[in-house]
């Protein structure tokens, strides 16, 4: 073979193996592109507001100017609290965070949210009854970018509150709806999970709210539902400072019904399956003016969120009580609380 040839055959062959690693590159680069955009699109939720196609879960609904879905009137027994909610909604806020901190401890209660968004399967829906700001989502494009959460409030203006809280979320994967606990504008079976922080407490017929929350439950939902708890030591420590403890009756604005391990039973009768009870906010106290622990960063904040949990020994000095439990998959054929 002349040098020639043999020059010819090793430039030939070399060409073909550079070639040859080309093409593997550019396959695994057009692989990696197709992966990538496939999880973009898992993940990814489209932008509602302006937009004529509404998601399966408001499906039944319609979306207003102001990039809130649905339209409600609120029973009799509601307008009077509804009233006292819009002059509060209606004021301005600097800081909500801050604002916020003086009624909930954020650091408390983002602890149960990212616990309780551990339970949702990927791409699940949940449904956030009374759901006020939103502000416990405001991190959920953080933790949890997959899934979708509906906030309901029977106050419009506090979803317009939610909007400028959540900002370019609101309309990507959480939806603002403007509804009722008791009537719940959505189909059967359609969320993974269902959220409410004290607003099942105001409502008198607790019972009609929580067939609407079995309702729209898929089999296998969680339930989670947090109340002011009944406690015979607060109870005392309140008229001990000639403070008023309301357990379950109206005031001048609203009603309120606080919950114990005895009234939580009836959470049971329509959520029996894998229910546990569980007492948050131990240290935070915002009737006697101690809420510095409810602002963001606190470390007593963030204590009193690992005091959080089903420990009955801190049960009397617990502000909050609440009920975490699954709907069955397979329900008997004497359900109670039909």
């Amino acid at each position: 073979m002349s040098a020639t040839l043999l020059h010819n055959e090793i430039y030939d062959t070399l060409t073909m193996y550079h070639l040859s690693n080309a093409l593997r590159t550019v396959k695994r680069l057009c692989c990696s592109a197709v992966l990538c955009y496939s999880t973009l699109l898992a993940i990814a939720k489209p932008t509602m507001t302006g937009s004529s196609t509404a998601p399966l879960f408001l499906a039944n609904l319609t979306l207003g100017d102001d990039g809130i879905w649905g339209n409600v009137e609120p029973s009799q027994y509601q307008k009077v609290e509804q009233t006292l909610r819009e002059e509060v909604a209606n004021a301005e806020y600097d800081d909500y965070l801050l604002e916020i901190s003086k009624h909930h401890s954020i650091e408390v209660m983002d602890k149960e949210v990212k616990d309780f968004i551990q339970r949702i399967p990927v791409n699940g829906v949940i449904c956030d009854v009374g759901g006020c700001w939103g502000w416990h989502w405001r991190n959920l494009h953080i933790y949890r970018p997959d899934i979708s959460v509906v906030i309901v409030d029977f106050v419009r203006a506090n979803l317009q509150h939610a909007r400028k809280l959540l900002g370019d979320v609101v309309g990507s994967n959480i939806f603002l709806v403007h509804g009722d606990a008791t009537n719940l504008s959505f189909k059967d079976e359609i969320f993974d999970g269902y959220w409410s922080v004290q607003t099942l407490q105001h409502i008198p017929d607790l019972r009609i709210a929580l067939r609407e929350a079995k309702r729209v439950l898929k089999e296998g939902g969680v339930f989670t539902n947090y109340s002011l708890n009944n406690s015979s030591l607060m109870q005392k420590i309140y008229s001990f400072f000639q403070k008023e403890y309301v357990i379950d009756s109206f005031t001048s604005t609203f009603y309120l019904r606080r919950d114990n391990v005895q009234s939580c039973r009836v959470y049971l009768e329509y959520f029996y399956s894998k229910s546990k009870i569980s007492y948050s906010e131990i240290l935070f106290k915002p009737e006697f003016r101690i809420w510095h622990s409810g602002r963001t960063g606190s470390l007593l904040g963030k204590i009193d969120s690992l005091l959080s949990g089903d420990m009955q020994l801190l049960g009397p000095f617990a502000r909050q009580i609440s009920v975490h439990a699954i709907k069955p998959t397979q329900l008997p054929l004497s359900t109670i609380g039909q």
